[in-house]
């Protein structure tokens, strides 16, 4: 028996009432997807609400539940705080949908959940605990390195050195690490990359599925497979293996697709532009299924928006079928902002346009112009601007406002510049929470526990170690204290075996400390500290107290500093962050300063050299890939500010590009 979404006026009010402020509605390009049950792709503007349409639709669904024959329904993105917004949104309204024959979450716990973990257990044999892409590369070259040297496995190690040994050697020139540190670098980074396809029984590279192993009598590859199954012997799988497992239960159990197919009746994937290839392959295979699905599948999203995962999509993952519904109205952007932002569409299919609807601004774009000598003032005059802005009440600072400086690139390579150029604030590498404990048994017991991996507990053990290389006043060659990355280089650089077992070590305290034996990880710490001061001819006598002391620090509110302050500004009263690009994907800004970096090599390197066309308001016409890359970038940039949007430009590269900009449409700031 069939059965027939009908939505009523009703439906749409009670929808509206839940998600929209009082008296407002949904327009007719909203209407038109929350409306539709077909399989079809929605591709909306940034700012458009297109997760709001969707919960939306969601919410109404809620009411015609149960479907018939208890079919169910899939919802999909890619991040748990994604999963976690539309839990909160909606999650008090819609009980039945939180509950079987229903699925709400990641793209990866689909994966695990329907596939992967079931094929694993039940085919292959293997009782998988965890899903840790950290857990499963640190077992895996631990496995190899027992085996790096046997001879009856002919000495795999030498295999893997003749394969990398040349480059290492190029390195070492340029650099001046030893080519045997680095071969060794490069070596482990290829066991870690390493997986056995049980399809055609062949050892591959997860980067690019290449073949590295694929006889069966050959000593190495019986030595790499072992090693492979002994860590999903452990109960351990990465991420990335989860998703060809997940494959290969549908190839081995091909109706597992019509299992899928009956199961969700509708299958909802939102920020499909997010995709990597396996995801969406996956998901194809599944839910379109050549188009004899019996599921109806939406994926929603922007295709210009696709820089995920610090990559930079190009070439695209997500292919349209047909002519896709759009939104093009955006409720973030002024029209003056999306003016500009359209410029910058690589995909315009279906009559896709940027229109700003956001009424309550009509600021044009600022070019912020710059001496060279002048960089650091750049942040400083954005802030200045802002001001002007707040004190004639054309910017309004409210709790939910934020002002945010972005750029490409972080770090300053050679010549080239980034963000780091522009503010001596900025720590790219800083993490959310900095905590400096009393004691060593503190710093076993109080790490992140929220995160599933070995990274946070790894972190404190370290941050412990350098603690006590601190307390005996041991510093580096530059006559300062060692950070973690310093200690680690340097052993590497100068005492590798004490290296390689600090290295082991750390692997062991913190899967042990994982799994609850922080006593035993703190004896083993303690016994193992005067062979680490020993490599600067010191002992144990200064940090005797902080090593022995054994109870846990009471850690009060006030010890622990956001980092994140650490990368904001004020100069007039109000605060400004900087951040890269990636990081504010999806977010809403009152006013952005993108300023422009320098990314990859040539001689158009910087935003402003490549985009010159678009910002005098020309349509991207350009099929060079870097060009490409940097559209996106400043598409997402751009269209984060509802009210004030300003790019940074040097003088000379104003004066040889841009010098003929429209001022009718350009506000132009000299520094």
């Amino acid at each position: 028996m069939l059965q027939e979404i009908n939505i009523s006026i009703e439906d749409i009010q009670y929808a509206e009432k839940i998600l929209l402020p009082e008296g407002a509605n949904f327009d007719s390009e909203r209407l038109d997807f929350i409306y539709n049950f077909d399989t079809i792709d929605l591709q909306a503007v940034p700012g458009s609400g297109k997760t709001t349409a969707l919960l939306a639709k969601l919410l109404i669904l809620e009411t015609k539940l149960p479907l018939v024959n208890n079919r169910g329904i899939l919802i999909l993105s890619h991040t748990n705080k994604a999963i976690d917004e539309i839990k909160e949104r909606i999650g008090k309204h819609c009980p039945k949908l939180f509950s079987y024959p229903n699925f709400i979450g990641t793209i990866q716990s689909f994966v695990d959940q329907f596939l992967a973990i079931p094929y694993i257990n039940n085919y292959l044999g293997f009782d998988i605990k965890r899903v840790d892409s950290d857990l499963f590369k640190e077992q895996l070259w631990r496995e190899f390195q027992i085996i790096s040297w046997k001879k009856e496995y002919d000495k795999p190690t030498t295999f893997f050195w003749g394969k990398h040994i040349a480059e290492a050697k190029k390195e070492s020139t340029r650099t001046g690490v030893s080519e045997g540190v680095i071969c060794n670098l490069k070596i482990e980074k290829n066991i870690k990359d390493l997986y056995f396809d049980f399809n055609d029984e062949k050892i591959k590279v997860f980067r690019d599925d290449s073949v590295v192993l694929a006889t069966k009598t050959n000593k190495k590859y019986i030595g790499i497979k072992e090693c492979v199954l002994n860590v999903l012997n452990n109960g351990f799988i990465s991420y990335e293996y989860a998703y060809k497992m997940g494959l290969n239960c549908i190839s081995v159990y091909p109706k597992m697709k019509l299992i899928l197919q009956e199961r969700f009746k509708f299958v909802f994937v939102d920020e499909m532009q997010d995709m990597d290839t396996h995801q969406y392959n996956l998901l194809e295979t599944i839910f379109y299924d050549d188009g004899s699905s019996k599921s109806v599948y939406q994926r929603i999203g922007d295709i210009n928006q696709a820089i995920y995962s610090g990559e930079v999509h190009t070439d695209e993952v997500w292919e349209f079928r047909g002519t896709p519904l759009t939104i093009n109205g955006s409720h973030r952007l002024s029209a003056n902002i999306a003016e500009l932002v359209n410029c910058f569409t690589l995909n315009s299919e279906g009559g896709f346009q940027v229109e700003g609807k956001n009424e309550n601004s009509n600021l044009k774009p600022h070019l912020i112009v710059y001496d060279v000598g002048k960089i650091k003032e750049v942040i400083p005059k954005f802030s200045q601007v802002i001001r002007g802005y707040i004190d004639s009440e054309d910017i309004t600072i409210s709790d939910k406002g934020k002002f945010k400086v972005i750029g490409w690139v972080k770090e300053k390579e050679g010549d080239r510049i980034g963000i780091t150029d522009y503010s001596e604030e900025f720590k790219p590498q800083s993490t959310s929470v900095k905590v400096d404990y009393d004691n060593l048994y503190t710093y076993l017991h109080n790490f992140n526990k929220e995160k599933r991996t070995l990274e946070p507990i790894r972190k404190n053990i370290l941050n412990a170690l350098i603690k006590i290389l601190r307390i005996e006043n041991i510093k580096n060659f530059e006559n300062r204290y060692f950070s973690k990355k310093q200690l680690l280089y340097y052993l590497s650089e100068s005492y590798e075996d004490e290296y390689i077992n600090l290295k082991r070590n750390l692997f062991d305290w913190s899967i042990d400390t994982i799994r609850g034996k922080t006593d035993e990880v703190y004896n083993s710490i303690k016994e193992y500290t005067p062979n680490l001061l020993s490599v600067f001819e010191k002992e144990v006598i200064q940090s005797k107290d902080f090593i022995d002391n054994g109870i846990i620090q009471t850690i009060e509110e006030d010890i622990t500093e956001q980092l994140a302050k650490d990368n904001i500004v004020n100069y007039n009263g109000f605060d400004i962050e900087v951040s890269t690009v990636h990081s504010v994907k999806g977010q809403t800004h009152t006013a952005t300063l993108y300023l422009e970096t320098s990314y990859q090599n040539g001689n158009d390197t910087y935003e402003t050299q490549r985009l010159s066309s678009q910002l005098k308001y020309n349509d991207f016409s350009d099929a060079r890939k870097y060009h490409k890359q940097s559209t996106k970038m400043a598409y997402v940039g751009f269209s984060r500010p509802t009210d004030l949007l300003c790019i940074a430009v040097s003088k000379d590269r104003f004066d040889s590009h841009l010098s003929d900009v429209d001022t009718d449409r350009w506000e132009v700031v000299n520094i």
